[in-house]
């Protein structure tokens, strides 16, 4: 990758992350100032999974029809318009707008950068998904610090979301930048020959959909509400609670940076086994053993290692499967996957509400469980 072109990618995925994410350290606070419960942020987060549904079908399709410079450009500043109502919010419904928006075009980028990769000709798909992903990483762990030291040293937490507006400009800036040549390789896979859609969704599609689905409601979740449960469960005071999500991203970062050659190495299935079992031991660690601010804090770090990889290696697994009509398989995946996590989202939301989070964890951990199956009957 040339400089620009490596630093649009690193920024879109860092900004989408930065963004995404914000709002879990928040959550407190968001729920005192606006009188809101768990369930209702649940709801948020339900809704937000039905923007990155519908931005997952729609960019995946017209990744095979529209010039995809256009495409990400409408993507970048949809994520832009959702920072800046996040920003200027006084209502619980102009932030969900605003994690709507956020989630759309978050959702677009997450379709449309993998889908490069995989017609660029890049051979280690898994790498350099993984090596991007960190860069997700490294969004998710900087926003929580900067919230935990807003919500330590002033009244004024919006100013997160200030931040994450000027961290926006900078993927626009570079895509710009790069306009020619995301027009050249995409313009030469338009001009291949077609192939039929028929076939596209198979048994090997089925699996890997399932198999992205419950790994996302698991991070996801785990990522949302491991703020809230210190705080409510550990009694942990509140900005203290707000870096775990930090500790979190920080394995993320780790794992994708540290085991980005893993998948390549041992293969994609075996290294999903190892990792996904690996994931269930250390989630059930932080939140079972995990009682004081060590333990739990090394906890989350390694949980965050062990979920690293999963997401970026069944994603490079779709894209080396699927030569033709990898924007809908990309789309029939991610848009799956947010009707699969968003259903989830709110059940942990809703259990955390009527019989406490304790109880909401149980039902992530029991995602984890599953995925193990999921991923063994993986075909390589």
């Amino acid at each position: 990758m040339k400089k620009s072109e490596l630093i649009f990618g690193f920024s879109s995925f860092f900004i989408f992350g930065f963004s995404l994410i914000i709002i879990s350290t928040l959550i407190p606070v968001i729920e005192k100032t606006y009188n809101i419960d768990h369930s209702l942020i649940g709801l948020a987060f339900s809704i937000g999974s039905i923007a990155f549904l519908l931005s997952s079908l729609l960019y995946g399709f017209l990744l095979e029809k529209t010039d995809a410079f256009k495409v990400i450009l409408i993507a970048i500043l949809i994520l832009l318009i959702g920072n800046i109502l996040m920003y200027v919010m006084n209502s619980y419904i102009l932030m969900v707008f605003g994690i709507f928006f956020i989630n759309f075009g978050g959702g677009g980028l997450e379709i449309s950068i993998p889908f490069l990769i995989g017609v660029s000709g890049n051979r280690k798909k898994g790498k350099a998904l993984n090596l991007l992903h960190s860069a997700f990483a490294i969004g998710a762990l900087s926003s929580p610090i900067f919230s935990s030291l807003i919500l330590k040293y002033t009244s004024y937490w919006k100013l997160s979301y200030l931040i994450g507006i000027f961290f926006n400009i900078i993927p626009l800036i570079f895509l710009f930048q790069i306009k020619n040549f995301i027009s050249s390789i995409h313009k030469n896979y338009l001009n291949e020959v077609k192939v039929s859609k028929k076939g596209i969704i198979n048994f090997t599609l089925i699996i890997l959909t399932l198999s992205l689905s419950f790994y996302v409601s698991y991070e996801m979740n785990f990522s949302s509400w491991i703020s809230t449960f210190l705080f409510e469960i550990r009694r942990l005071n509140i900005s203290t609670a707000a870096l775990y999500p930090s500790f979190l991203w920080l394995g993320l970062f780790l794992g994708r940076t540290i085991l980005s050659h893993m998948p390549e190495k041992y293969g994609y299935k075996k290294w999903l086994i190892i990792i996904v079992t690996l994931s269930l031991i250390f989630s059930i660690f932080t939140i079972f053993v995990g009682k004081n601010i060590f333990l739990s804090s090394i906890g989350t770090i390694l949980t965050g290692t062990a979920f690293a990889t999963t997401y970026p290696t069944i994603q490079a697994l779709i894209v080396e499967k699927y030569k033709k009509n990898k924007g809908i398989a990309l789309s029939i995946a991610s848009g799956s996957t947010s009707i699969i996590s968003g259903f989830f989202s709110y059940l942990v939301g809703f259990i955390g509400k009527s019989h406490g989070l304790l109880f909401g964890f149980l039902v992530i951990i029991s995602l984890n469980l599953i995925e193990i199956f999921l991923v063994s009957l993986i075909k390589e």
